[in-house]
């Protein structure tokens, strides 16, 4: 086969040369009158023509020169070294699964060491980010590049936030030979997967905690962009020796007369409406139902009426008597409120007289709140989502799960902030349930990652189908 000739151009690969087409994910583009392929392709596109023996004409590769480094302590764990190994045997390609806590990090910065090639690592938040850089150049020494946060700085590894990513990967894909990405479930559901088929990096690692289930469009769209899981633990393979031991409290709290009037007049119409559209459309998906809804004034109103009472059955007045209780009862320890949303933060965070992290909260706020609850003058910390994952709170202990919205990702993102271990820690996690509303159906019904990630764990207190309630249960009943 004669040369072909790639350049990269604006996330993509325009090629020249005979027999171009026949190349895999090859494509026509009669904008440009030329053959192009997504950036993300070039492995493919180069190992095919490796194999053919074939000269390839403006290499990426020859760009991205190794320095390998066999110099770093990092004293990685057994089972760190083993996702090490599975991932190189995989040609560098794959998805590391470990819980929240187990080091994945750690793994990543050996990852960039022993492949020695410039590398992109990016990372869903701000916080994320600060944290990536503060490990990297601990580790590797600097300078460290960064991407998002106010920042745009490229150097020979860069940090960058996934929204930094989608806006700049188009123009920086071509400098990566390794790819890692923090969090990658987040791109299973496809939303800015173009940060991914922008780069041409040849090596790509994936961390998460709560990989997509295999055989699921997700893992599929993750398996095409990264590679496939290739090394996989969860909770319960861990907690008690290289994770905290944990005890996890479900504790199942009542609306009172006034709130289970609003509630019922609230969630009334919408199940109704509901159970009509699935008689007429069965299998049909919640999307599809809400899409159905908001064509109507009467739907649209039962939808708005539905969200009020989920509110109201995620932060009723038990409930935030009971975090209250439990600030009081473990105010020696450190511990972090997850509610659902971020006004319930800020109730919890008045009633108790402790700072909240949220989505507005700056990054220069956001650093001094969790190093004063790291030096252990600050006792608690309440948040919606901004620390359901990547922020690294080793000295947390309790976790009070007040109510979420995120599903089953979401809950153990929350369970693994408490279980990095420290000397004589153990991790409790309470889980408050508004019993008889929607908010106790999901508990209920946590789907297999959740079932897997806590088997084996120890559960007190109330139990689905058995449990104590209260208005306001007293703290001996879930000790």
């Amino acid at each position: 086969m004669a040369a072909v000739h790639v350049r990269f151009e604006r996330g993509t690969l325009a090629l020249d040369g005979p027999g171009v087409e026949s190349l895999p994910g090859v494509l026509w583009d009669p904008r440009t009158v030329g053959y192009r392929a997504a950036a993300y392709r070039f492995t493919a596109l180069a190992a095919h023509l490796d194999a053919l023996g074939a000269e390839l004409g403006g290499d990426l590769r020859r760009g991205w020169e190794a320095h390998p480094r066999a110099d770093l302590e990092l004293g990685l764990r057994s089972y760190q070294s083993q996702a090490l190994v599975a991932w190189s045997a995989f040609d560098r390609r794959g998805v590391v699964a470990l819980p929240t806590g187990a080091g994945k990090t750690r793994i990543a910065i050996a990852a960039i060491a022993s492949a020695g090639l410039p590398a992109a690592v990016l990372c869903p938040t701000r916080v994320l980010a600060t944290a990536w850089r503060i490990e990297l150049e601990r580790w590797l020494g600097g300078p460290i590049g960064m991407l998002g946060d106010g920042e745009h700085r490229v150097e020979r590894i860069t940090v960058m936030t996934f929204e930094s990513a989608y806006r700049h990967m188009d123009s920086l894909g071509d400098r990566f030979g390794l790819l890692v990405v923090d969090e990658v479930h987040h791109f299973g559901c496809g939303a800015r997967l173009e940060a991914l088929e922008a780069c041409a990096a040849t090596a790509r690692l994936g961390l998460t905690a709560t990989a997509p289930p295999r055989g699921s469009v997700p893992a599929e769209r993750l398996d095409d962009a990264v590679g496939p899981v290739v090394f996989e633990l969860g909770f319960r393979d861990l907690v008690g020796t290289h994770l905290a031991p944990l005890t996890i409290t479900r504790v199942s709290l009542k609306l009172d007369a006034e709130e289970r009037a609003l509630y019922e007049r609230g969630a009334r119409r919408f199940r109704e409406m509901s159970s009509a559209f699935r008689r007429a459309y069965p299998g049909a998906d919640y999307a599809s139902l809400a899409r159905a809804l908001g064509e109507t004034a009467e739907g649209r109103r039962a939808l708005r009426d539905h969200g009020r009472a989920q509110e109201l059955a995620s932060f009723p007045r038990a409930k935030r008597r009971f975090v209250y209780e439990l600030l009081a009862e473990h105010q020696e320890d450190r511990s972090i409120v997850f509610t659902a949303f971020a006004e319930n933060a800020y109730c919890v965070a008045r009633d108790s007289l402790i700072p909240v992290i949220a989505a507005e909260t700056s990054a220069g706020e956001r650093e001094r709140i969790l190093e004063h609850f790291r030096e252990g003058r600050v006792r608690a910390i309440a948040s919606a989502r901004v620390l359901n994952e990547g922020v690294d709170i080793p000295d947390a202990r309790v976790a009070i799960i007040v109510a979420g919205t995120m599903g089953d990702r979401e809950h153990i993102q929350r369970i693994g902030r408490v279980l990095r271990p420290a000397p004589d820690k153990r991790a409790l996690v309470y889980e408050l349930v508004t019993a008889d509303t929607l908010d106790e159906r999901r508990a209920r019904t946590r789907g297999t990652h959740a079932r897997g990630a806590t088997a084996g764990i120890s559960t007190i207190g109330t139990r689905p189908g058995d449990e104590r309630r209260a208005d306001r249960p007293h703290l001996a009943l879930v000790r």
